[in-house]
């Protein structure tokens, strides 16, 4: 049985009046207990880096994220709650969507109508997106989608280009095997003649494996 954390003030004081009657008291008692038993939630609470993983999504609603989805990880769900009221104020601006984008967990690129080749039409940005560990789904458009309807002007246009990219690391390998070589001569005692030959023999080896051509072995 856990020991109650009910103040002892609170178990002789009431706030009902004089004519309570003993089932009313012991609810009041067991309403305070109950509160009591919760550990107490501030200021953590209303931080989204430090809240507990149950109140983040209350915490979302309350700080009016535009676009949620449940799938997401716990870092992205935070952090889209932490910045949502910053992202608000900079509806509307190219830092804000790139912003928006990156706590959503993309990469992405906001370019202006006068920065664009051919120029383009007044209040147009084309959006670039990027899913570097993602599938591209219908989802994530519609998602990526409603953000950018939320977040930009009344007056914007702008094309939205979905892309996924993959990075990866090109390895070659070289090895070399290079022979030595030897000249023997018969054993002669000093002071002494030999009437054998000499024998004098030459052997190498080279072999370079590449990604493009076979190993080839030459011995002379």
């Amino acid at each position: 049985m856990t020991q109650s954390k009910l103040p002892s003030g609170l178990k002789a004081y009431s706030v009902l009046p004089d004519n309570r009657s003993p089932l009313e008291r012991a609810l009041e008692l067991a309403l305070s207990e109950s509160l009591y038993s919760i550990d107490h939630p501030f200021p953590e609470l209303l931080n989204a880096q430090s809240t507990t993983v149950e109140a983040v999504a209350p915490l979302g609603i309350d700080h009016q994220v535009p676009v949620w989805d449940r799938e997401d990880s716990e870092a992205v769900k935070r952090d889209r709650v932490e910045h949502a009221w910053r992202n608000r104020q900079k509806s509307g601006t190219r830092s804000g969507f790139l912003d928006s984008l990156q706590q959503m967990g993309f990469g992405s690129e906001v370019t202006p109508w006068f920065k664009l080749s051919p120029v383009a039409a007044p209040y147009f940005f084309q959006v670039w997106v990027y899913c570097s560990d993602r599938v591209l789904t219908p989802e994530i458009n519609t998602r990526i989608d409603e953000l950018l309807i939320e977040m930009k002007s009344e007056r914007d246009t702008y094309e939205l280009n979905l892309a996924r990219e993959s990075i990866a690391t090109p390895k070659m390998a070289v090895a070399a095997e290079i022979g030595v070589t030897i000249t023997s001569y018969p054993y002669s005692p000093e002071g002494g003649d030999s009437t054998s030959l000499n024998f004098i023999g030459t052997a190498q080896h080279l072999r370079i494996i590449s990604t493009s051509e076979p190993a080839y072995n030459e011995r002379l």
